[in-house]
């Protein structure tokens, strides 16, 4: 069995290394034309399936780490985005039980790639696989509170968070924050901190941890408020409005 699965380890390796290193490689070839079909090189996910042999969360396992260098490359100035979005729904697919995939592939599409609602719908697909998972909703509270900065559906979701059996008191935390505390960058912070601290990701943990930088120092009033948290705007009790 451990020869079988290090030769279709092998065999997936090759097929993904060949297809997505040639997406990369035509997305640099012709990104100052802003083309994105580099997608086109990807093998479908039923071909992924097929190859798989019935390893498929092998086989998402791969991709992922295809998929977060991908990510790395693109905020080296590498290549363009275009293929994150087929890369991320693939591995979900492969195994819609994958959380951190859906958390960072989530963040990447509201925070990076500015599509907030795609983000969402990425979310609402693992919370239909997973029920029972509150880590998705609460990924969604966060989302709608630190990067589109609605209040009130941050807190819908912290609630529907808590309500999930068996979730922890992390949730119920934030909908607290966040219906008392609405606008706070000091909520911001701690949303931040707490993905630093829980996230599997290399690449999501520097992220919070350079926003976490920036609010630190708007908190301190030793740097400006981040121009993405230009709406947070609470601090030590006082209201600055944007002009």
């Amino acid at each position: 069995m451990r020869r079988w699965r290090d030769l279709i380890g092998g065999a997936l390796v090759v097929a993904l290394g060949l297809g997505a290193g040639s997406a990369a490689d035509r997305a640099r070839e012709i990104r100052s034309e802003r083309r994105v079909d580099d997608v086109l090189y990807l093998p479908t996910t039923e071909a992924l399936r097929f190859v798989s042999l019935g390893y498929e969360e092998l086989t998402a396992d791969l991709l992922w780490l295809r998929t977060v260098t991908y990510y790395g490359e693109w905020r080296e100035g590498g290549h363009g985005m275009a293929f994150f979005r087929e890369l991320a729904h693939r591995v979900v697919e492969l195994d819609p039980y994958f959380t951190d995939a859906y958390r960072f592939a989530a963040l990447v599409l509201a925070d990076d790639l500015d599509a907030m609602d795609e983000a969402l719908a990425l979310l609402e697909e693992g919370m239909q696989a997973m029920p029972d998972n509150w880590w998705l909703p609460f990924e969604a509270g966060f989302l709608e509170y630190t990067v589109r900065l609605d209040d009130k559906a941050a807190y819908q979701w912290f609630v529907r968070a808590a309500q999930v059996p068996g979730a922890p008191d992390i949730p119920k935390r934030f909908a607290a924050f966040v219906a008392s505390r609405a606008g706070d960058l000091e909520v911001s912070f701690e949303l931040w901190r707490f993905v630093a601290e829980t996230t599997q990701s290399e690449q999501m943990r520097r992220k919070a941890l350079q926003y976490m930088e920036e609010l630190k120092a708007a908190i301190e009033g030793t740097g400006p408020v981040p121009e993405w948290a230009r709406r947070r705007r609470v601090v030590n009790g006082r209201v600055e409005n944007d002009a």
